[in-house]
Formats: structure tokens, sequence, C-alpha cells
């Protein structure tokens, strides 16, 4: 055995002797550089814990409320949320695991150590919130009947890490996160059955052990909130009920589906909409969705050898995302989907057909499912009507848009705002605007291939109407500017945002103060 695996089996064999550990860091008192979001939090806990402490004890009592949390950067996110909660009075509880990673083997004595430096980090918030290290909890016997959500959720993990579609369970990280699921929710149960809180807060919710402390606090009874953060600055989106990758709009979308917008509203989405479009970042839009700037339909049309013959889109998504991993409807997932509607169009010469595979690509992990390779495979040679934009093609997907006569995506937002612009979309994956009343939406394969031989013969007869096409913009409007709620301290932006809202005056906010009252579990208001 080598000299450095002799130490670590030495030290994951140490690390589960009790207080071992623990007796090592009192004595040495090494504590290794906080990373970036740990760093950049520690001296505004030590300003503001205290201080919420004080406006704790002055606040009328309430809701308990207990946040999960792991990873450096959550950890952060999370310690300071709790501050924001705890100072309005909440009883605010953290949980935390000391992983680093979800993808390295077992190191108890690591873990117990960074248990440790976490406890140190979080000692000037304990005061205002009680911070629980998860790695100490004991453990509650997981039921048989968890085994199936553990086993999805440990599926799905392997996906996200992987970027790989239907990652099988041979993947040696499969059983490394079943293991660590399993782990977690005999953790999880036993702290939420012991404090019994009146809200779970969770990031993200659908993957890791976020989605194990969701589905645990499901099973529980116990009610969730779970965030997570896009591309625009001082929002986060907010999810009660189900996982917020799931971007359930449905409570959003009965309060507003009945009020036509107002000019003003029309205005800014036609504003936001010509910025995103031409590759520019707008308001607090951080993100320019396009790479390049447009071209022109008829110059695109020009490079890319088309004629005169009915366009028709195709808008891919990059896999690994929490927006299509577990989204499919009636195909066995995004690549399934994909090669199925090109063999169809290989064989109907009567109309073109344009892939968009997503720019995102580009920064595909190695080994992740892409879907050029998927086209690749099913086409060595590609049929004449048929082009691929690759993801660094320097082709703004918008001069595509105003190409066609029909779209098909499967959870890509470009379908929106192709609907936004007349076009009938055939949504085949489970996305949030999808049975909203202006998109096309299939639940088997035989309805599906039913609408894509009407789009190859008579695409005109799918075009939606005025009244679906206001539908479609008056959704927008709101999933843009209405569904992310103001929140102060983005993930992203997090050094540069501790600084722009220090802690009292958000809460004097009241824009802020009614997210944070969402996040204590009263319901969302959306009108």
């Amino acid at each position: 055995m080598r000299p450095e695996h002799a130490r670590q089996t030495l030290k994951t064999w140490l690390g589960r002797v009790p207080g071992l550990v623990e007796l090592d860091w009192h004595i040495r008192r090494r504590r290794p550089p906080l990373r970036r979001h740990l760093g950049a939090a520690e001296p505004y806990l030590a300003q503001w814990g205290p201080w919420a402490a004080e406006q704790a004890r002055r606040a009328p009592r309430g809701r308990n409320i207990a946040i999960f949390a792991m990873l450096s950067p959550w950890l952060a996110q999370t310690s300071v949320l709790g501050l924001a909660l705890a100072a309005l009075g909440h009883r605010v509880s953290l949980g935390y695991l000391p992983y680093q990673d979800w993808w390295q083997p077992d190191d108890p004595w690591g873990w117990r150590k960074w248990s440790l430096h976490l406890r140190a980090f979080l000692e000037p918030a304990a005061p205002a919130l009680q911070p629980v290290p998860l790695l100490n909890e004991p453990r509650d016997p997981v039921p048989q009947h968890w085994e199936t959500f553990l086993a999805r959720l440990s599926a799905y993990d392997v996906e996200y890490t992987r970027q790989r579609e239907s990652a099988a369970e041979t993947d040696p990280l499969y059983p490394l996160r079943l293991a660590r699921n399993r782990a977690a929710a005999g953790a999880l149960a036993h702290w939420l059955r012991r404090t019994r809180p009146d809200v779970l807060i969770v990031p993200n919710g659908a993957i890791l052990e976020f989605g194990v402390a969701y589905e645990v606090a499901h099973r529980l009874g116990i009610p969730t909130v779970t965030y997570e953060f896009e591309y625009q600055r001082e929002h986060a989106w907010l999810s009660q009920g189900l996982p917020v990758m799931e971007l359930d709009t449905t409570d959003l979308w009965q309060a507003v589906s009945q009020k036509p917008l107002t000019p003003q509203q029309l205005a800014r989405l036609q504003e936001m909409m010509t910025a995103r479009r031409g590759g520019r970042t707008w308001e607090t839009h951080a993100r320019a969705w396009q790479n390049v700037g447009r071209a022109g339909p008829q110059a695109v049309r020009r490079r890319l050898g088309l004629d005169d013959r009915p366009l028709l889109l195709i808008a891919t998504n990059v896999f690994g995302d929490s927006v299509t991993i577990g989204h499919q409807v009636f195909t066995r997932g995004m690549g399934d989907w994909l090669t199925e509607t090109l063999r169809f169009f290989a064989r109907r010469p009567d109309v073109q057909v344009v892939v968009r595979i997503h720019p995102g690509e580009a920064k595909l992990a190695a080994g992740g499912t892409s879907m050029l390779a998927v086209i690749s495979q099913t086409f060595p040679r590609l049929p004449e009507n048929i082009r691929v934009v690759p993801p660094e093609a320097d082709v703004n997907s918008y001069d595509l848009v105003a190409m066609a006569q029909v779209g098909l995506v499967y959870t890509t937002t470009l379908g929106l705002e192709m609907a936004m612009d007349g076009l009938p979309v055939i949504v085949a994956g489970r996305v949030h605007y999808r049975g909203r009343g202006f998109t096309l939406d299939p639940d088997s394969w035989e309805a599906y291939f039913r609408l894509l031989e009407q789009a190859a013969a008579q695409p005109s007869t799918l075009r939606p109407s005025p009244e679906r096409v206001e539908l479609a913009r008056r959704y927008a409007y709101h999933f843009f500017f209405t569904y992310p709620r103001p929140y102060p301290w983005h993930i992203i932006f997090w050094q540069e945002d501790l600084q722009r809202w220090p802690l009292p005056q958000v809460l004097e906010e009241a824009r802020f103060r009614e997210t944070f009252a969402g996040f204590a579990g009263e319901p969302l208001r959306w009108v």
C-alpha cells in the first residue's frame, strides 16, 4: 500500500473513533482558510449575529423554522437567511452537513474536522439561530418504502454529476450516492421529528441531500419551502410545496391568467426581449442569453443553405440541469425525443429542420449526454433536409425563430418565447409553461407524431390564435417579472450583495420582508 493510501486508511478508521477528531481539533486549533462564500460571510455574521439576537428578543414570537444546508455556498447563504428570519422573531435552527462535495468516498475524519470548522464559523450567529451539526445527529431507521425515492434521487444525482442521461446504476457513483442519501435521510428524520418545525427551508429540493431533505419532510407532513437562484439580481425563485426546480407556476397563473397586460407591462416585456434577443443584459438580468447579435434571418438562411420549404426549429436543452432531469412525459428522455423526432423528419423531405443545439452544451462535462453526439449516432450522415447548428456557432437563435413555421422543444424557455412570437410550439417535456393554454402538449408518442405530421403537411393549421399569443405574452411577463421574488443576497453576486444590503437595511424594505414571510410559510401573494 502506498504511504498516502495508508495515511488515508488510518484517518478514515480514526475518524470513526468517538471524540478523537474533536480532541485533535481542540489541541491544534488550526482552521483551514474558509471557502469563498463562507469567508465573505464571516465578518457579517460577527456583526449581524448579535444584532439579530437583540432584534429577536424584541420581536413578537414567530414560527419554528428549520433550515437545511450543505456545501459552502449554501451554508453561507442559509446562515444569513437564518439571521434575517431570527431577527423577525422566528425560532430558527440550521441543520447542516459538512460535505464539501457529493462525489468523493467517505471521509469521516475530514467530515468531522470540517463540521467543527463550520461550528466555529456559525458561532457568532448562534445566539440568533441554533446550528445543528447533523453529522452528530442519531439516525432514525429508514422505512423500506422510502427506498423508492432514495433510489430515484440517487439516479438523478448521477445524471446531474455526469451530465449523462439514463446513467446506469452500474456507475460507481450510484452506490456512493445511495449510501449518502440513505444516511442523510436517517439523520434528517431524527432531527425533524425531534424539533417538529412549522416549516423546513431547503435550497433546490430536487437533487443531492437537498432532495432528500425535501422528500423526508414531505413524508413527515412538514411543510417545505425551497428556493433557488437564476440570473436576475436581487431576486430568487421560491416554492411552497413542490421543489422549486419544478417551477410550479400554477398558483401564479390562476391569479393572473384572466388579467390582460397593461401597455406599461407590455412595453417592459418588449424592452427585455429586445435586449435578450440582441445578446445584451438588461436591468437586473445579469446574463446575456445570446453570444452574438442578430444578423437577420435572410443572412442566416443563406449561411445554412436553406431554401423556401417550410422550416421547423428544434431547440434542445443542456442535459444535467435540474429542469431537465426527470422531466420526461412520454419519452425516455431528451435524447430519445430528439432521435425519434429526427427519424420522423428524415422521411419528410418536403420540409426543412434546423436543430439548434443549446450554446451551453459547449461546456458539457466530459462523457456527458451531448445532443450533438445523439444526432451523429442517429445519422452518421445527415439527411439533406436537416441542418444542425452546433453550440459554439455564432448564430443568434432568434434569427432561427424568425424563419421557422413551427417550434419543437423539450423544456427550454425558448419555447415560451416562440409562442410569444405567434409560432405553434410542440412541447415534449414537463416544463412550467406546458398546459397553460398556448402550446401544443402531446402526452403520448401517438399524439406527438400526429402533431408532427400536421406540422409537416400543413404547418399553418397549427398557428395559434391572437388570443393564445396574447396569453403567452401574459404568461411570459409574469414568469419573468412576478414569479421571481425580491431577495437581497444572490448566491452568484454574494460578496457584492452582502456589502450592498446590510441586514438592518434589508428588514426595512417591505418587498424583502414579504419574501421572508413566504420563507416562513405565509402564503405567497401574486397580485
